[in-house]
């Protein structure tokens, strides 16, 4: 008989939420949109009653709370998340809703890409180490950080703002409001509106198509994917400079598309390290639990408070 959390991962194309055991066991999964004209909240609601149902129906083990990792930035004094990629949801009382919808005071929020980090830490590819930055690259891009064999998570809740650092005072404004940001030049899709730009045509315009296109030697695609990976490579050199830390743990819907986007990675953060002159090992490794590295986060914000 195992206890359980809800667990909810919000990230800008989609909510992932789910029931999750004890023993980590993803029980129940429902993903629901997050993107532009979606009722949000409603699709949110409704996927949370279907898992209290399917709770109510088939679990014997107690309710031990709900976990959240969210897109930010957050505010975690106020329970309330403002997510740079969903306009809509701005001071969003997000502590507040699920625990009116749940009955619960045992609410706890954190970042996507932190409860991402926390996940491959405890359970996935960053098992072995006790120092490492966790990362999403997807709809957004954002970062959680292992410090000493624990998840840092600052002053506010927001250590590791990942997307939303700046390699260009020079550069592209960001829809944060700020210039520059790795997340403009990163992102799958600004790599795809940079394509777009140069020339490149598909009918279904999205990461996956533009990798698949590159795959086949498209000259626009494999450009797009170069020059998103090098800024990538130059942000994630920029942290470990400042740390002197060397593992690099990345999950996300990029991350996916394989060796094409792999290998320039790699190369372009080789390059970049090499200026520092003490960053001779660098670790990068795709995330082991893949789409439901998010998930497992958030359940463990709950979990590793029950066992402390």
């Amino acid at each position: 008989m195992s206890n359980y959390v809800i667990a909810v991962d919000i990230g800008a194309t989609k909510a992932a939420l789910g029931i999750v055991s004890d023993n980590f066991e993803i029980i129940k999964k429902i993903e629901v949109p997050t993107g532009l004209n979606s009722a949000i909240w409603e699709n949110i609601q409704s996927a949370c009653e279907d898992l209290q149902s399917h709770a109510k129906a088939h679990l014997k083990g107690s309710f031990l709370g709900v976990g959240i990792g969210s897109a930010g930035p957050l505010n975690i004094e106020a329970g309330q998340i403002s997510p740079v990629n969903i306009p809509s949801w701005r001071g969003f009382p997000i502590v507040e809703k699920f625990s009116n919808l749940f009955k619960t005071n045992n609410v706890v929020l954190h970042g996507d890409a932190m409860a991402l980090a926390h996940a491959e830490y405890r359970l996935g590819a960053g098992q072995n180490v006790s120092n490492m930055l966790g990362m999403v690259v997807s709809t957004g891009i954002g970062g959680g950080l292992i410090l000493n064999g624990k998840l840092f998570t600052g002053i506010s809740g927001n250590a590791s703002y990942f997307g939303h650092h700046t390699i260009s005072f020079e550069g592209i404004q960001c829809a944060c409001g700020r210039t520059g940001c790795v997340e403009t030049y990163a992102s799958g899709p600004k790599m795809v509106e940079y394509a777009i730009n140069q020339g490149w045509n598909n009918e279904i315009a999205d990461f996956k198509s533009l990798a698949e296109d590159a795959r086949n030697g498209n000259a626009v695609a494999l450009q797009s994917i170069e020059r998103g990976s090098k800024a990538l490579a130059n942000a994630i050199v920029n942290v470990l400079d400042i740390l002197d830390i060397n593992t690099v743990v990345i999950g996300g819907g990029v991350s996916e598309a394989g060796e094409i986007y792999w290998q320039p990675l790699r190369k372009n953060v080789i390059s970049e390290a090499k200026f520092a002159g003490f960053l001779d090992n660098i670790d990068l490794r795709p995330a082991k639990l893949v789409r439901d590295a998010g998930l497992l986060g958030a359940a463990l914000g709950v979990l590793d408070s029950e066992e402390m």
